[in-house]
């Protein structure tokens, strides 16, 4: 697993998986990115050879369960090997392939520090609350989207919405391209996006399924939606975590999103990241050793509640248990009805809520 993650960050980032430095001498690559999977990237090779040659000069001091995850990637290349570093939120070190943490003096790290701050104002969003952004973007505007994963780009205009944005894509070429974000299919699943208006760029998310009305010539049958920060849906009046998640990705803040959230919610979590089929937001919520969740999204095409409201067996400080009924729908299979009791973990109380297990029941 981890030899596959290597080679697709080096395809991600234009290189080969052979390569080597020019003139024997190692090279840093500094990178942004929202997640493991994205090939839209903020890059800054590092010029400093004391900082190279620190970086190179690693000590291992720890080995560790789990690489935490990060936005901020180091790539190094010698003449003979190349290794990618996680460096994390909390200006810690760690070998993406050993599990190894890392240690380098506190001069490096604070420089480090400000570089990444640097990448990070110019690759992520504004998280902007939901009424603010409502002035800001009345109706009738028009304005560019950034796709953060794929940095496709497209201009669209928000036509109505009270509790979050209706928004059309501007001329047929816009919707042309926000089809090619969807991979060419219309689809309810939410993505993080950038939008561009004036000087503000701000965190959003949006699903991609035409609904409802449309008054614009562009062949796009109907309206979607934007959500940003404290947004809900017009018929609930509710946050809808998907698009929370997905606005706090564009900020740049998904894992301190995600580490706050209540055990409730990390069950809810689980939900959608088969559903949006993302591998990164489930080991958000669930230690991976053995690839049982790479399994789960294989396979399960969607998954669904069978009921919205459900009592918890258990709702203590460290640990919480609650029983769901869902329907599950397996590839080229029909749905079919499931049970399962998650169990959520958590160390302490002021640490982050985990899933023990998951329910591989769903696919045997």
């Amino acid at each position: 697993m981890k030899k596959l993650i290597l080679i697709m960050m080096l395809m991600w980032i234009g290189l080969p998986v052979h390569t080597y430095a020019a003139g024997g001498e190692g090279q840093v690559s500094l990178i942004v990115k929202s997640s493991s999977h994205s090939f839209h990237q903020t890059v800054l090779k590092i010029k400093s050879e004391k900082i190279v040659q620190a970086l190179f000069q690693a000590e291992e001091v720890q080995l560790v369960d789990e690489v935490p995850h990060s936005n901020n990637y180091i790539l190094l290349e010698d003449l003979e090997t190349i290794r990618i570093l996680i460096f994390d939120e909390n200006r810690d070190l760690y070998d993406v392939k050993t599990n190894q943490k890392l240690h380098v003096n506190k001069n490096i790290l604070n420089k480090l520090t400000d570089y990444f701050t640097g990448l990070k104002t110019h690759h992520f969003g504004t998280l902007l609350p939901w009424e603010e952004v409502n002035q800001i973007i009345p109706r009738y505007t028009s304005f560019f989207i950034t796709d953060i994963e794929t940095g496709l780009k497209f201009e669209a205009q928000r036509r109505a919405g009270s509790s979050h944005a209706d928004v059309q894509p501007l001329t047929t070429k816009d919707t042309k391209i926000m089809k090619e974000i969807y991979d060419g299919k219309w689809s309810w699943k939410r993505r993080a996006i950038l939008i561009h208006y004036e000087d503000y760029v701000i965190a959003a998310s949006m699903h991609g399924m035409p609904h409802g009305g449309g008054a614009l010539a562009n062949s796009f049958p109907g309206h979607f939606c934007i959500h940003f920060k404290d947004s809900t849906t017009h018929r609930s009046k509710s946050l809808d975590l998907s698009h929370q998640v997905m606005v706090h990705k564009a900020g740049g803040l998904l894992t301190p999103y995600i580490k706050q959230l209540e055990p409730k919610q990390i069950v809810e979590l689980f939900f959608v990241a088969l559903n949006q089929q993302d591998l990164d937001l489930l080991t958000h919520i669930y230690h991976d050793q053995t690839g049982d969740g790479v399994k789960l999204l294989e396979q399960v095409e969607s998954i669904r509640l069978a009921k919205q409201k459900n009592t918890p067996t258990v709702d203590g400080p460290l640990v919480y248990e609650l029983p769901l009924s869902f329907l599950v729908k397996e590839k080229n299979k029909r749905e079919v009805g499931s049970f399962y009791t998650f169990r959520v973990k958590r160390e302490s109380p002021t640490s982050e809520w985990k899933l023990e297990s998951l329910p591989l029941n769903l696919i045997q």
